[in-house]
């Protein structure tokens, strides 16, 4: 019966040496075409229509989203709404020849199909519609009521953990008092005592857990309610910056980022590059 398993044991040996000698990639984003430098460093793609303008840049990313921070200028006579759920991008790919077992150097920029194939990683097909941007509002509020919901999880008084510590403690003194106890009794009240302890490590674990779930998540919505733009609507002359969170697609080349600008939806191209760290 051993011998049937140990027969796989190379296989299974040499699958997870060419997963963890799989190289890893960093990931960057910029505009495709001109930019402007931005003081702070950031290259940012520009664009006017109607007599608004936008500048978008790359931030960074997030274990789901990669974040763009938009800047609206209002330069038209007439108010204009600035409106996020209307970005989005379509992910694009460059044809890429993948030669088998090719050896990327440190510090080399590959195609996003040819990073796939050195991490032996899945090549999923491009997206059928353009990937909708996050909509802060309702995310704002579900985050802000799984905050309350975790909050309340870990102040809420626990019953079952009172009624095991007084049974236990008066087995304490119910023995204390006896002139003799038998064995049958000690035994009972050692595992009466033992499920108490035990269930008091578990229960303060779970009110630790809570908590800092819900620090977490009320994090979270404080810095989308003061960062992420907003439905608004720009007087003649006004200005409104934010970030834009966007779906991550990390087996692509470059982002079609879909922008409302005015009355228009422009596509502003980045290329995102794949490096070996």
């Amino acid at each position: 019966m051993p011998t049937r398993y140990l027969r796989h044991l190379p296989a299974l040996l040499l699958g997870l040496a060419a997963s963890s000698c799989a190289p890893t990639y960093q990931l960057a984003v910029q505009p495709a075409e001109s930019y402007t430098l931005r003081p702070s460093g950031h290259e940012a793609a520009e664009a006017t229509a109607d007599g608004v303008a936008l500048r978008l840049h790359f931030l960074g990313y997030e274990p789901d989203y990669v974040i763009f921070n938009a800047e609206y200028h209002n330069d038209s006579p007439h108010p204009v709404e600035v409106v996020p759920t209307a970005f989005g991008y379509a992910p694009v790919r460059q044809e890429a020849v993948v030669v088998p077992g090719r050896r990327v150097r440190r510090g080399e920029q590959v195609p996003a199909a040819v990073a796939a194939a050195t991490q032996h990683a899945p090549w999923p097909a491009l997206p059928a519609a353009p990937l909708p941007a996050l909509d802060p509002e309702p995310a704002i509020g579900a985050l802000e009521t799984g905050a309350g919901q975790e909050a309340a999880k870990a102040s809420r008084p626990d019953w079952v953990g009172v009624a095991l510590f007084a049974v236990s403690l008066g087995m304490d003194i119910a023995s204390s008092t006896r002139s003799r106890e038998t064995l049958a009794q000690a035994q009972t009240r050692a595992v009466v005592h033992d499920a108490a302890v035990a269930y008091s490590v578990v229960a303060n674990a779970n009110r630790v857990r809570h908590a800092a779930t819900a620090e977490a998540l009320a994090r979270r919505a404080t810095m989308l309610r003061e960062y992420a733009l907003r439905r608004v609507v720009l007087q003649p002359g006004e200005q409104v910056r934010g970030y834009v969170f966007l779906p991550r697609f990390d087996h692509a080349d470059g982002l079609d980022v879909l922008a409302p600008v005015g009355q228009q939806l422009l596509s502003f191209r980045f290329v995102q590059a794949h490096q070996r760290r």
